[in-house]
């Protein structure tokens, strides 16, 4: 199998035998390990042409690596061929046209690197290492959502293999069909070389909110928070994140093993008249730290690395809710109470603005009327049992769903969960169903949140 692979791709395919197997099948989460039964190290488009046609010639399952962040491991699969595209960074800015064309796997903060270099950024995720590929097909929640709203409501035109090895040129006006899955419609309809986004005059200096409550003020925070959310103007986006601090040299000794809820985002705007504006937040309690202030955007965009930490098995879940009512927040709190480790974050992302204004129709991410989004991750440390959090994950996401917003998760947040695909993309789904049938009717990039053409 792997020589045929190998004629026509020479060493940048990786198989079982060779040195770098090992490193190459880790994706971001320590708690994936998975064999497939070959890599390809891509540095081109007609390496991932090549490589698609491969798959397709054998009947062989595809999954695709950008930066391989996603919690369920998508990037890596057993069996099948594992696409690489992390040598594929370039980043390009059109200034006249404000586009960025960004390679598919390029991470955040290569993106907002180049960008920022014209005073410009596209709404993106909150940690610089994320891969701009699952990122922008699976949706993109950032600090510039309320103001020019989703990732995948930024992209403009990409280029896109498709599961018999054609690229095609996707926008508005080019396989309309296939742009349109591809804002919000994961990783199932082929992949994506490069993206084109739209670009905004954002920086270089921001308004970065960060300010850090004790937790026994948790209650009041997220009550708070609903309140302020109700009338906030697009140019704030915030948010909230309920942990207990690690003994990290960086935190002063007293944070350490500390309860907190921290309030982290930014006001997209002048960072002068975002001071009255944000200060509210900054009175919800009393705080233990607040380093409000101006940043630069590249290092507010880049603030919250540390948190995550590469190789460590990681157990997560999503769910949207359309408020933050006082029974969300008490089962919340008494999972969080019950947590059987205390390497556990759990955050909450106010919704609003721009990317609620979006009609539902208009992309496959159809969430544009929550006003929550819960994003919970819990780490399991050496000596900790992997089993009995992966449980507990399970027990927060049954026992939340009767309080959530029609069932619905962040699909880059959460496993690949059959029930929790369908309800999210709820409507949308059928469309998509179509477009894959289309585009790749024997399912072969079914290493994601599955649209099956047999459906």
């Amino acid at each position: 199998m792997s020589r045929t692979l190998g004629e026509r791709l020479g060493s940048k395919v990786v198989v079982p035998q060779d040195e770098l197997y090992e490193e190459k099948r880790k994706v971001w989460n320590g708690a994936i390990n998975r064999y497939p039964n070959a890599i390809v190290l891509c540095q081109s488009e007609a390496d991932v042409v090549a490589a698609v046609q491969y798959a397709n010639e054998q009947a062989m399952s595809i999954a695709i690596k950008g930066g391989g962040h996603h919690v369920a491991g998508t990037g890596v699969c057993d069996d099948g061929l594992m696409i690489d595209l992390s040598e594929m960074r370039k980043v390009k800015v059109d200034e006249k046209r404000k586009v960025a064309i960004v390679q598919g796997g390029a991470t955040l903060g290569d993106v907002d690197k180049e960008t920022q270099k014209y005073g410009l950024a596209t709404p993106t995720g909150t940690v610089s290492e994320t891969g701009i590929a699952g990122l922008a097909l699976g949706g993109g929640l950032g600090y510039l959502r309320g103001k020019y709203g989703l990732t995948c409501d930024n992209l403009v035109g990409a280029r896109v293999v498709t599961a018999n090895g054609i690229v095609r040129h996707v926008s508005a006006d080019e396989h309309a069909d296939l742009f349109w899955a591809i804002r919000g419609g994961g990783g199932n309809f082929g992949v994506v070389t490069s993206f084109e986004f739209q670009l905004h005059e954002v920086g270089p200096e921001v308004l970065g909110i960060d300010v850090m409550y004790d937790y026994k003020d948790a209650k009041r925070i997220f009550t708070k928070a609903q309140q302020f959310l109700n009338d906030a103007p697009d140019e704030v986006s915030f948010n909230l994140t309920a942990m207990e601090l690690p003994p990290a040299p960086f935190l002063p000794e007293f944070l350490h093993h500390k309860k907190v809820v921290a309030v982290s985002g930014m006001y997209a705007g002048d960072p002068k008249e975002g001071e009255e504006i944000v200060q509210p937040i900054r009175e919800w309690a009393v705080p233990i730290v607040d380093q409000t202030g101006v940043m630069s955007y590249v290092e507010l965009q880049s603030k919250l690395d540390v948190l995550v930490e590469n190789n460590i098995p990681v157990y997560g879940t999503s769910l949207y809710f359309s408020e933050l009512n006082e029974e969300t927040v008490d089962v919340l709190m008494e999972k969080l109470d019950h947590a059987p480790v205390p390497t556990v974050l759990s955050q909450l992302w106010a919704l609003h603005g721009q990317m609620n204004r979006v009609p539902e129709s208009e992309t496959p991410f159809s969430v544009r009327d929550a006003s929550f989004v819960l994003l919970l991750d819990a780490m399991a440390m050496p000596g900790m049992d992997e089993d009995v959090i992966e449980q507990w994950i399970h027990s927060i996401y049954t026992d939340l769903l009767p309080y959530s917003h029609r069932n619905a998760s962040y699909l880059n947040g959460i496993g690949t969960i059959e029930s929790a695909t369908k309800a999210t993309y709820a409507a949308n789904y059928d469309r998509l169903v179509g477009i894959k049938k289309k585009y790749d009717p024997k399912n072969l990039f079914r290493h994601n949140h599955n649209v099956n053409p047999n459906d």
